[in-house]
Order: structure tokens, then C-alpha cells, then sequence
């Protein structure tokens, strides 16, 4: 039995250093390729939005140098013309022999036809096949689009063995045999010539990897140096050691009974005395602790408080300078002020209310959960009319027609936070509803769905497209369309999210480019 629970008890410390290895490895590989992915991303969208564009050699080497020195893990970044020919390659050292070469041969076109790399405006992920520079690996495409048109294509290269370098640990390539599949086709192992191939057995792990547009299967298996295969020694342990078992039983058999239950009984009325005495001070010492962190955590919220308030006035004055001496430059120099430094005022003037909009849209968010107001029951159409004597006169001007149902639902909340919800999904609405639109009109009411009450916002604007669905909540994150008018602060949006949350609820939307964006949104009743 002692032999017995011995090997079990090797083979599970063995299985369990295995599962912690493999899931360290999907971690490292996962976390590794999001974020080279993001600044894949990253880099073109830089090199887009430059105002005005240039999308020159130099400006692409420097951005293709800055990205591979403080990311590793790229085999080479490229710039491939409109037309599918490489142009600039970074390194050269490793890419030099790719430049001015199409990204596949015209015999190959039929095997790359299903990925249709050119003239598209979505990221291409080709599977892992040889590459041209050496090695297994992929591609990654990204489009660049400058004002509607295709500019070329910004070309991520990576090589699983570089990529299984960076995330694999001594230990781990001393104590396993490592296997990494892409479908059935295996794309990275650590076996060398000659090495006996490691055989399925109960203790490989196989993992899942997944990451933008790749899943890959892993698996582990432990050398003989951590888990040794042969039992030879061990069979001998147990026969000797059951040879010896059976003669001291033979004479001590009864005398080891007796002290047996003894022992057993003393030892677990002992363990149950001590595991009381010590669950009992683990109690006592838990409830001082809780009671010291809630005292703590009063203090630091008063703290943080007194901060947020400090911080905003300290940010406000100069602001409140700026425009003080902007005001005082017109009114004593006047005469002397030309056409364009006049437009120069103009810029600092809205760049400063534009600072202090900010200002205030990031006390509005540190506030919502933190410092929570009485909640109460009250109508919706209460709200609106609240909400329209601020906007009515915004509404107005833009000559937008509002539509409101009648009899919406009483719902519960804070209703100073909820007020700034409809706020800021009209005002966007409003913002957002073209200037060209010939009938433009805003819908505000409610409908029943799966037994919820879900109140939604809809307008017939400009719409947006479903990539930007969940970015648009992210903070300072504003649509290509609203960085061109200069409106928002990229906040708003994420203040009603995090409203809506904070009420139980949660916010989606439903859009169509040049037909509109309806805005749903749903609350926690009263007694859930």
C-alpha cells in the first residue's frame, strides 16, 4: 500500500506540474501574440491619421523600428503596395530578399484565392506555412485606408520558433517534450534528431491557445528526467520491503493493533481541539482585519474625495488663466491682431473649454459608484421633461424633430445620474444626425422584451459601422466622424455605460450606415 501511494502520489505531483507548465505556456503565447496584434494595430493606425498624410519610406521605417525594437516577437514588418508587391521591408538583414516580390507567386494564386488579401478593407491572418525568410509562420494584413482609399497593406511576419523562444522557460524545455499543432499540421516541437519520441500517456496535457485568428493545441508530455519511465527499482523496493512487512507482522501484529487505535484516537481528538483553537483565533483575527480595512477604506475614500476636487481646481486655473489673457490680448491689442493670429486665438480658446469639458466628464465618471446618490421611484416621463429643459434649446437649433412616447415606465435609480444618460445619448444623437439629412428626427421610448422593460434612443443619422460597437464605450475613444466635426470629449459614452451598470443594467445599440443608430438601454427594477 505504502508503495502503491507512493507512485500515486509521484504521478500526481508530476500531472500537476505539467497542468501548471501547459497553462503558464498558453498564458505566455496568448498574452505574447494580443498584445503584438494591438501594436499591429497600433502602428497603422498612427500612420493613417497622420494630418496631413505621409506615408513615405522613412516614416514607415521609423515606426517599423520603434515597434519591432520594443515588441519582440516580430519575425519582420513590411509594406506591401495596393497591388500585393512588397516595398519596405524591417529588417532588412532577415527580409532583404522579399523586396519588390509579389505576397504569392502567380502559379500559387488558385492555393491563395480563398484568402482574399488584396482589395479588402478587413485584417488577413494566413495560416502557418514555410516562409520565404525561413521557418514556420503566418501573416498578418492590415489594410491602411486614408479618406476612403486603399493606401497599401502594413504587413506583420511572425515565426512560431521565435515566437515559442520568447515564451518558453529553461525548465520547461529541460522537464517536457513540447508539441504545438495548427489543426493536424505540427508547427513547433522540441524534439531533436534521435530523441525517442514521447508516447500518449496519463499524464499529457493538451491546452487550447487562442488568439486574433489562430487556434492552437498544445501538448505536454514529461521527460524521464521529472517522471522515469522504468520500475525496476521500484518493484524491488516492494518486494523487499513486503518480504520484511510480512515477518514483523508475524511478531507484532497484536501489540501494533492496540497502540494503533490509541494512537489514532488521541492524534484526532488532539487535531480536532487544535483545528478548533485555531479556526476560532483565524475568526477573531479575520473580523479585526475586516473591521481595520473598512476603517481604512472610509478614510482613503474621503481622501480620494478631497483629491478629486483639489486636482479639479488646480486643472481649472489655468485654464481659467489662459482664456483670462486671451480675452486680455484682444481687448489691449486689439488693432494689432491680424486675420491669423486672430484664428490662433481661437484655436487655444476652444482647445481650453475643450479641456475643461474633459475636466468635468472625468469627475462625472470618478463619481458614478463611488459616491452614490438616494435612489427612488419615478417616472420616466419625468426625466425627460428635466432632461428637455437643458436640451430643447440644442434640439431646436439644429432643427432635429423629437418624438417621445407617452406612458413610459416608472423606473428606480438615481435620478440626477439617469438624467445624464438621456443627456448624453440625445446629445450625441443630435451631434451625430448629418447635417445634410433632410428630415432629421430623434424616437425616445420604450418596449418589452423577455419580460424586461428596454428603453432605447433612435435617430436617422449617419449610423456607424459594427467594428466601432463596443469601441465607442471605451473612454476617449471617439468615431472617425466625430474626431472631423470636433465635438465630445470621448467620455460620454463611457459615463452612460458605466451608469447603466451601476443600475444593473446594460447598454447596446443596432445601426446602419446612412440610415440611423437606436441606442438600447435596460434598468434593474426595484425589487430584483
Amino acid at each position: 500500500m505504502l508503495w502503491q501511494n507512493q507512485n500515486r502520489h509521484e504521478r500526481e505531483l508530476v500531472r500537476r506540474h505539467t497542468e501548471t507548465s501547459s497553462e503558464q505556456i498558453r498564458i505566455r503565447i496568448e498574452g505574447l501574440m494580443n498584445a503584438r496584434m494591438a501594436s499591429l494595430e497600433s502602428l497603422a493606425e498612427r500612420w493613417v491619421e497622420r494630418v496631413p498624410s505621409d506615408f513615405s519610406q522613412n516614416r514607415f521605417l521609423e515606426f517599423a523600428e520603434m515597434f519591432y525594437s520594443h515588441y519582440p516577437g516580430f519575425w519582420g514588418i513590411h509594406w506591401i503596395d495596393p497591388e500585393g508587391v512588397v516595398r519596405w521591408v524591417f529588417p532588412k538583414n532577415d527580409n532583404e530578399g522579399i523586396i519588390d516580390t509579389p505576397i504569392f507567386d502567380p502559379q500559387d494564386y488558385q492555393k491563395y484565392k480563398k484568402f482574399p488579401i488584396l482589395h479588402t478593407d478587413q485584417n488577413i491572418i494566413t495560416p502557418c506555412v514555410e516562409l520565404v525568410q525561413g521557418g514556420l509562420g503566418y501573416n498578418i494584413f492590415l489594410p491602411l485606408i486614408y479618406s476612403g482609399e486603399i493606401q497599401g497593406y502594413l504587413n506583420g511576419v511572425f515565426q512560431v520558433k521565435r515566437i515559442m523562444d520568447i515564451c518558453l522557460v529553461k525548465d520547461t524545455l529541460e522537464n517536457f517534450w513540447v508539441r504545438l499543432y495548427e489543426a493536424n499540421q505540427l508547427i513547433y516541437t522540441n524534439e531533436q534528431q534521435g530523441d525517442r519520441s514521447p508516447e500518449k500517456s496519463e499524464l499529457q496535457v493538451d491546452r487550447e491557445i487562442r488568439f486574433p485568428g489562430k487556434i492552437w493545441k498544445l501538448d505536454l508530455v514529461p521527460k524521464d528526467i521529472i517522471y522515469p519511465s522504468g520500475k525496476i527499482w521500484k518493484v524491488s523496493v516492494f518486494i523487499f520491503g513486503l518480504v520484511v512487512s510480512a515477518i514483523l507482522s508475524l511478531l507484532l501484529h497484536l501489540l501494533l493493533e492496540r497502540m494503533q487505535m490509541y494512537r489514532e484516537a488521541r492524534d484526532q481528538a488532539l487535531q480536532e481541539v487544535r483545528e478548533r483553537k485555531r479556526t476560532e483565533k483565524a475568526l477573531i483575527e479575520n473580523e479585526n482585519k475586516l473591521e481595520a480595512t473598512l476603517a481604512e477604506l472610509a478614510d482613503k475614500n474621503k481622501e480620494l474625495e478631497t483629491f478629486v476636487y483639489t486636482v479639479s481646481h488646480d486643472l481649472k486655473t489655468p485654464i481659467v488663466t489662459i482664456e483670462g489673457f486671451i480675452g486680455a490680448l484682444r481687448e489691449d491689442f486689439g488693432d494689432l491682431i491680424d486675420e491669423n493670429a486672430e484664428k490662433y486665438l481661437n484655436y487655444m480658446s476652444d482647445a481650453s473649454r475643450n479641456m475643461e469639458f474633459l475636466i468635468n466628464d472625468l469627475l462625472h465618471l470618478s463619481r458614478i459608484g463611488r459616491l452614490p446618490e438616494r435612489k427612488i421611484e419615478f417616472s420616466f416621463d419625468d426625466l425627460m421633461k428635466k432632461v428637455l429643459k437643458t436640451l430643447q434649446p440644442f434640439i431646436d437649433e439644429r432643427g432635429v424633430t423629437l418624438k417621445i412616447e407617452k406612458d413610459l415606465p416608472v423606473i428606480y435609480g438615481e435620478m440626477e445620474r439617469l438624467g445624464q444618460v438621456m443627456e448624453n445619448l440625445l446629445s450625441n444623437a443630435v451631434k451625430y444626425i448629418g447635417k445634410e439629412n433632410p428630415a432629421p428626427q430623434i424616437d425616445v421610448g420604450a418596449i418589452e422584451q423577455d419580460g424586461q422593460k428596454v428603453f432605447f434612443v433612435k435617430d436617422n443619422g449617419i449610423g456607424i459601422e459594427k467594428h466601432y460597437y463596443q469601441k465607442i464605450f471605451e473612454i476617449f475613444h471617439r468615431l472617425p466622424s466625430g474626431k472631423k466635426l470636433g465635438e465630445g470629449t470621448g467620455v460620454g459614452l463611457t459615463i452612460v455605460k458605466r451608469i447603466v451598470e451601476h443600475h444593473g443594467g446594460k447598454i447596446w445599440l443596432e445601426s446602419e450606415l446612412g440610415k440611423g443608430t437606436t441606442f438600447f438601454f435596460t434598468l434593474k427594477d426595484k425589487g430584483m
